[in-house]
């Protein structure tokens, strides 16, 4: 396993060696029974005093027994499907010693790690959802006086210490806050009783667990807090009381998504779809773990040490075995199959653990890797020890995704439908008015159609942070939106402009001639539409949103699109290797669709390597299954590569996809530079290099394929991978169509 120089193994027993045989031979020590354990291991301590022994047993009865004679024990965890090669290879991992810096070898401490990791969620959670949910919160109790909370992850009560923190929660009409933590270890609880002393709460006696004082909130307002401290897990319980807020911070992640959905409910009193008398209950998880772990920056493979891309979904693959869930949309999604809807979904709060600053952290969550990942990683000649010690060699810094999620329990959902019927119908849509100037307009039109005509409600749109941002600063040339989608052809890019070409709502109302209105009705289109909050379109220029695709994944196809369209015109054969420049929206996208061939784990089929500056967009891209995800900088020792896509929009990205594609190789420029000059070096080497540079654009098929695609097979091709691939997990942003000049100030 290439531990022999890390971990000290004098010899490995098991039951055929001679020490085994001496006692299985006997007729009273044929096997450690609960009478003859001393029998048994007694023989075997005796004959190896000097030595640690260890045992490793999917018996905790025998661990313990054996324990008692000084033999240490290793759990083998075989109902969690662990074999006992993988057994061996986790005692043999833990046995790795991780240097202090100060002479001292590191030792797990569950304290010590939440105590650093705390501190590191402080700096990680998405502060525009934290004012949300704070807002939230205020409109629901401005009618009562008593705020209930509950904490099902209590930890060291870092939640709560954001709730009554420098930018906690206010007064508003609050005068008492009920607030209970649930918190199985008990070390961890008698940390939590002291901080509550701290604060200056008092419980009536000693070793009571009901502890109240009184808080004074951000605002300067003072309410009476009463903190009810629950040694036991949520799940099994139910609730008697109502709830106003359930939080859970690095805690949804950790199970499956159905089972926790279900078990929410029946802790809330819903089961059944019996509520309490509170109608409605928030339900927050930030810095839930999204999948991907990642150093910063990244390293390749050399000799057998593995890449670090690879070393992390080593890592994922054995969280999954665990039974941790690394794709928030699956826990969406089984939240919104029990009722339980998304609020919002915020991006990033990530982790960034850096070996100076966070140095417990750091070394823990190599000490996780190991225990968890490294067994997974040995196979063949990969030297997983070798990673270790380059990760302790260079001390990177670790990159974790994360979401905040902020979801509802609503027992008194009231659907009400619009009056279609009204003489005219008000409209909110987005207008470009200037170079960096956009804001929403209200507009009225009138409610008759013609009679192929539809109305759409909006659901959702998608803003293209390239596209856009360049109409958004005036970076464009007048000319056609776009030649080929229906509506935008005989528009110009001129201000004032209504923009935006990805845009899913439910059809509401049909025209007389329209043949498939019974059917349409309800249904979810989707439309190459600018940003509104209703449409009224051709049927023609809608596509339906094929069964199985939220509207959320489905504003992703011109998205989509537009990367297969940049794939098919890069023409990548099997053993080639590629580089793609810029990891945003449509380069994740790219990415994801060459790895779909899964050649980017095996180096003799082919690579994928991608590049950016943005450590997020890294992370995410090893997500999308990228061979390697390095900076720019490490592109000339990386390279050279046959196919280079660029399509970051930086001209020094495209330099350098020129400098370091191999001669006769293929760059594919799938950027849109607007007006923007760029100043390239095509100097003797270029000119000799044979290199071809190839432009990609997605309203047309490329000449060479013309005559086997058509855009109507593209489309079809198209959904099928945003049903695979769900873009929306690649959402960082939501936001109202009122917020849009902050929206793309931000983008900018």
């Amino acid at each position: 396993l290439g531990l022999r120089h890390r971990v000290s193994i004098e010899g490995i027993l098991t039951p055929d060696c001679n020490e085994f045989k001496t006692n299985l031979n006997s007729k009273r020590h044929c096997f450690p029974t609960k009478k003859l354990v001393k029998a048994y291991w007694g023989p075997i301590r005796e004959k190896y005093m000097t030595e640690k022994l260890y045992l490793l047993e999917d018996s905790s009865f025998n661990l313990n027994a054996a324990n008692l004679l000084g033999i240490q024990g290793f759990h083998v965890t075989h109902m969690e499907g662990q074999s006992i090669n993988e057994g061996i290879k986790a005692f043999l991992v833990k046995g790795i010693t991780l240097p202090n810096g100060d002479g001292e070898d590191y030792a797990f401490s569950d304290v010590k790690y939440l105590k650093s990791k705390n501190k590191v969620d402080a700096l990680s959670i998405n502060e525009e959802l934290w004012g949300k949910l704070k807002k939230e919160l205020q409109r629901e109790t401005s009618n009562c006086h008593a705020l209930r909370i509950v904490d099902v992850g209590a930890g060291l009560l870092n939640m709560f210490d954001k709730i009554f923190g420098e930018n906690g929660l206010e007064t508003g009409v609050l005068n008492e806050i009920h607030y209970l933590a649930y918190e199985s270890n008990s070390k961890l609880l008698a940390i939590c009783r002291n901080k509550l002393r701290e604060y200056g709460f008092s419980s009536q006696f000693a070793d009571d667990d009901v502890f109240c004082g009184k808080i004074k909130l951000c605002d300067g307002g003072s309410v009476d807090v009463t903190v009810t401290l629950k040694s036991s897990d949520f799940a099994g319980e139910t609730l008697d009381s109502d709830v106003h807020l359930l939080i859970g911070c690095c805690f949804a992640d950790l199970f499956e998504p159905n089972l926790l959905a279900k078990s929410l409910l029946s802790f809330l009193g819903t089961a059944g779809s019996k509520g309490l008398g509170q109608s409605r209950t928030l339900i927050y998880f930030p810095i839930t773990f999204s999948g991907v772990t990642s150093f910063y920056p990244a390293n390749t493979h050399s000799a057998d040490v593995p890449s670090d891309t690879a070393a992390f979904r080593a890592y994922a693959k054995s969280l999954e075995r665990m039974g941790h869930n690394l794709d928030p949309l699956r826990l969406v999604d089984a939240m919104k199959a029990h009722g339980i809807e998304l609020v919002s979904c915020a991006r990033p709060s990530n982790w960034n653990i850096s070996a100076k600053l966070h140095p417990y952290l750091w070394k823990t969550m190599l000490y996780f890797f190991c225990s968890s990942g490294l067994p997974c990683l040995h196979d063949g000649n990969i030297d997983g020890i070798g990673w270790v010690n380059r990760a302790l060699a260079n001390k990177p810094n670790i990159h974790v995704t994360n979401v905040d999620l902020l979801f509802e329990l609503n027992r008194a959902t009231l659907v009400k439908e619009s009056d279609h019927e009204a003489d005219d119908i008000f409209v909110e849509e987005i207008e470009f008015s200037a170079p960096g100037v956009v804001g929403k307009e209200d507009k009225s039109w009138s409610s008759s159609l013609l009679p192929n005509q539809i109305e759409v409600q909006s659901v959702c749109s998608l803003i293209s942070s390239g596209t856009e941002l360049k109409v958004f600063n005036g970076l464009f040339d007048s000319a056609a939106l776009d030649v080929n989608i229906k509506g935008m052809a005989d528009a110009d890019m001129e201000y004032p402009l209504s923009y935006g070409y990805s845009l899913v709502g439910k059809v509401v109302k049909c025209g007389s001639s329209v043949s498939d209105a019974e059917t349409l009705i309800g249904k979810l289109v989707f439309s190459f539409s600018p940003h509104a909050s209703r449409h009224v379109l051709d049927r023609d220029a809608v596509q339906i949103v094929p069964d199985g695709i939220s509207a959320e994944d489905a504003i992703f196809m011109p998205s989509v699109e537009t990367a297969l369209s940049l794939v098919h015109d890069a023409n990548v054969r099997l053993g080639e290797s590629v580089a793609i420049y810029g990891q945003g929206l449509i380069g994740l996208l790219v990415t994801a669709i060459l790895c779909r061939s899964n050649i980017a784990g095996n180096h003799s089929l082919g690579s994928v390597t991608t590049f950016d500056m943005v450590p997020a967009r890294l992370a995410c891209s090893c997500l999308m299954g990228a061979t390697d995800a390095l900076l720019p900088s490490q592109a000339e020792n990386a390279g050279p590569y046959d196919v280079s896509i660029e399509i970051s929009g930086n001209g020094r990205a495209l330099q350098s996809a020129i400098d370091h594609t191999m001669s006769n190789g293929r760059i594919i420029l799938g950027s849109w530079y607007g007006n923007k000059d760029i100043k390239l070096k095509l100097g003797i080497d270029f000119h000799r290099s044979h290199k071809t540079i190839i432009t990609s654009q997605v309203s047309e098929i490329s000449a060479p394929l013309r005559g086997l695609w058509t855009k109507s097979r593209r489309f079809d091709l198209t959904w099928e991978l945003v049903k695979v691939l769900r873009p929306s997990r690649l959402l960082t942003k939501t936001a109202r169509l009122s917020d849009a000049q902050s929206t793309y100030e931000l983008l900018d």
